[in-house]
């Protein structure tokens, strides 16, 4: 059917109409049925920029080491990582185009709304074999139950060929129904526990996105080749919640240059953080979208 400029669903309109532009329209069905997706690199469409993101994130992993440092992830055993980078946006340019892809940005405003934020820009890097991640949902910080709809979504970008062998992703489909937190008892076989293997191995070729809801149940694989593995999150949130990263100091510069979207995404125009002037009406106005979304 003809996407109207109907006043009900007034932020959603463009939305689809990109999704649909853009080829997504099968992806957006399998977010809703089963909570997750994997959209090919020929439907992603971003040329290069893997290639890119995937040699800065080797740099920046250098510098780490030859900085006698390791990032890694929680303060956990269980999160077993090479290296884990935060702040991407900060470190590359090409971190920056991910963000804004207009993919990226389609599906991140069809699964939080329009108005929706940056959340976190981090790379995922694994050498050798390594552990399982442990089966979790990214609305970590949420007590139960689970909202019904999705406050934080993971778009991560692929960057070498995922298999079960390389330590792909693990995702139970349509748990992200459930809104609660898996269970210590519901911890799979291949990440430790003594569950059911309800999880199923997510295969994508580099270039790929795959992306699920915050309320989907994930881990990953254990890693049993030697081959380095390595993603990029390009996190997103609704506007209310406030972000894993803090964008506040971000050169000022940087966030002209790349518009407008840009700087309402890292917070530039959030109603929050007034004192006894109360919130500014722009800003309160910032968060209709309607005629705000570009065409893809």
């Amino acid at each position: 059917m003809e996407i109207g400029d109907w006043a009900a669903t007034a932020e959603l309109n463009q939305t689809v109409r990109n999704a649909r532009k853009l080829g997504l329209e099968q992806n957006l069905f399998e977010l809703e049925a089963y909570g997750f997706t994997v959209v090919p690199p020929e439907r992603v469409g971003a040329g290069d920029l893997p290639k890119r993101m995937f040699d800065a994130t080797l740099r920046l992993c250098e510098e780490v080491d030859e900085a006698g440092g390791k990032m890694s992830g929680p303060d956990n055993a269980a999160w077993d990582y090479s290296h884990f980078l935060h702040y991407l946006i900060g470190r590359d340019p090409a971190f920056i185009e991910a963000v804004m892809h207009p993919v990226t940005l389609t599906l991140a405003r069809y699964l939080l709304g329009a108005s929706c934020r940056l959340f976190t820009t981090s790379t995922f890097v694994k050498k050798g074999t390594v552990s399982s991640t442990p089966m979790h949902v990214d609305s970590a910080g949420n007590p139960p139950p689970l909202y019904p709809f999705s406050v934080v979504c993971n778009i991560s970008w692929i960057l070498t060929d995922y298999t079960e062998a390389n330590g792909t992703f693990a995702i139970v489909p349509g748990s992200h129904r459930y809104c609660r937190h898996p269970t210590q008892s519901e911890l799979p076989k291949i990440m430790g526990g003594t569950g059911d293997n309800i999880c199923i191995p997510i295969e994508a070729k580099a270039g790929s996105l795959i992306v699920f809801t915050g309320n989907t149940w994930h881990g990953t694989y254990p890693k049993t080749d030697p081959v380095l593995r390595a993603h990029v999150v390009t996190g997103f949130c609704r506007n209310y919640l406030l972000p894993a990263e803090d964008y506040r100091e971000f050169p000022e510069d940087v966030v002209a240059r790349h518009g407008p979207e840009f700087a309402r995404l890292l917070g530039r125009t959030a109603w929050q953080g007034y004192t006894l002037e109360g919130p500014k009406s722009e800003n309160l106005a910032a968060l209709t979208r309607a005629s705000q979304i570009p065409s893809a």
